[in-house]
């Protein structure tokens, strides 16, 4: 066999294998936003994002990341991972600081990332997410708080 035909053959696979990713990408993503909207029926999303990453899921011993769906609703926060299955709820109302970040969890964000500081069972928590317009995010929160941040 020539080496053209083995980087040929090579090629078509990685291409393969390739497409099968985002093929699964694009099912994960569009049957967490099912799952979503099944799980709070009649809930009106304000803002949401698929494909939000993670910087950090807050109140883990490890330092977890991964991509998943963030909805933000005129009363919560929502996060559902992709993989592992983890799910994060933050009433707005326990939020004590939202801003942007560009760092984050040792984690140098290529967008700017939503970064919240917020408090559970009187307990500190803090994550971030890393997405487009993430700004506007900590606009409307702030507005949704009453312009507290």
């Amino acid at each position: 066999m020539s080496i053209g035909l083995i980087i040929a053959i090579a090629v078509g696979f990685g291409t393969i294998i390739f497409i099968f990713l985002i093929w699964m990408i694009v099912r994960i993503a569009g049957r967490s936003d099912k799952m979503w909207r099944n799980a709070n029926p009649g809930v009106e999303v304000v803002r949401s994002v698929n494909g939000a990453s993670c910087a950090s899921f807050p109140g883990e011993k490890i330092n977890l990341r991964g991509n998943g769906l963030l909805v933000m609703t005129k009363t919560e926060l929502h996060f559902w991972m992709w993989a592992p299955d983890k799910r994060l709820r933050i009433p707005l109302e326990n939020i004590r600081l939202i801003d942007t970040v560009r760092k984050f969890a040792g984690r140098i964000g290529r967008l700017p990332m939503l970064h919240v500081m917020f408090e559970e069972n009187g307990k500190r928590f803090e994550t971030a997410w890393s997405m487009v317009n993430a700004k506007g995010w900590v606009d409307e929160i702030t507005a949704l708080k009453g312009g507290v941040e």
